[in-house]
């Protein structure tokens, strides 16, 4: 069997593109909020990459106190990049 340079460049970047989904899909870790598991709002994906962000108040602010205000947990999409946000607590799902 015999293919063309087209055709081999064709399934050279298909293999590409299949190769780079699964391991987006295999990256990441899962979690669960109040016994949920967790998917994304955007994609359905169930792996993300957690993180924290600061909700700064106006008072805090202006006394150059930022670091005294209360965080916030996201979670970042490993497929679609979309952030969850969560003032609750959350846990990770160990297989």
């Amino acid at each position: 069997m015999y293919f063309s340079k087209e055709e081999l460049e064709r399934l050279k970047k298909d293999g590409e593109e299949k190769a780079k989904e699964m391991e987006l899909d295999n990256i990441g870790r899962e979690y669960k909020a109040n016994d949920i598991q967790i998917k994304c709002i955007h994609c359905k994906h169930t792996k993300f990459e957690l993180g924290k962000a600061l909700l700064n108040s106006r008072g805090l602010t202006f006394l150059d106190l930022d670091w005294l205000n209360e965080s916030a947990k996201i979670l970042i999409c490993k497929r679609c990049g979309y952030i969850h946000w969560f003032s609750g607590e959350i846990t990770e799902i160990k297989d």
